[in-house]
């Protein structure tokens, strides 16, 4: 089985060991890669592409549903950052995915930046982009981000 184990397309760390970002983990191989890579949480943002993951309990899972090319509304980002929450307050990795690892899931790498390393929005969308090609498709995906920091500086709802 070892010679089958491979990431999923478009696989990275964004925070090594923390935060890893990828497109839909197709197989059980895929989710075997990443749980050898220490990912004990993987969120799915894609409601049309659902990995393997009920065959494979060894990672725990948690879809958050935003259509393609949509952005996550803040209680979809406020949901993906309490699973970071527990899982770094438990020393665990969490993985975020959507259909190819762009869009979807570069809104809540951003957001992750934003609430862990204090980034401005447009550094950490910045940052993002850099790291992993063609992340956050659209600039309501880049308002997302934005509106999020702004929750959290408690500025605007």
């Amino acid at each position: 089985m070892s010679e089958f184990i491979k990431p999923p397309y478009n696989f990275s760390w964004l925070v090594e060991k923390e935060l890893a970002c990828m497109a839909w983990p197709q197989s059980v191989y895929n989710l075997e890669f990443l749980r050898k890579e220490g990912i004990s949480h993987l969120v799915t943002l894609s409601p049309e592409k659902i990995p393997p993951i009920v065959d494979f309990p060894q990672i725990e899972w948690t879809r958050i549903d935003i259509e393609e090319f949509e952005a996550p509304t803040l209680d979809d980002i406020i949901k993906f950052i309490e699973i970071c929450e527990k899982c770094k307050k438990n020393g665990q990795a969490v993985g975020v995915h959507c259909r190819m690892g762009r869009g979807r899931t570069g809104v809540m790498a951003a957001c992750y930046l934003v609430r862990f390393q204090d980034f401005a929005p447009e550094k950490a969308i910045t940052s993002v982009r850099l790291q992993r090609t063609g992340s956050i498709e659209t600039s309501e995906q880049e308002r997302a981000v934005v509106r999020y920091r702004d929750y959290l500086r408690g500025t605007k709802i």
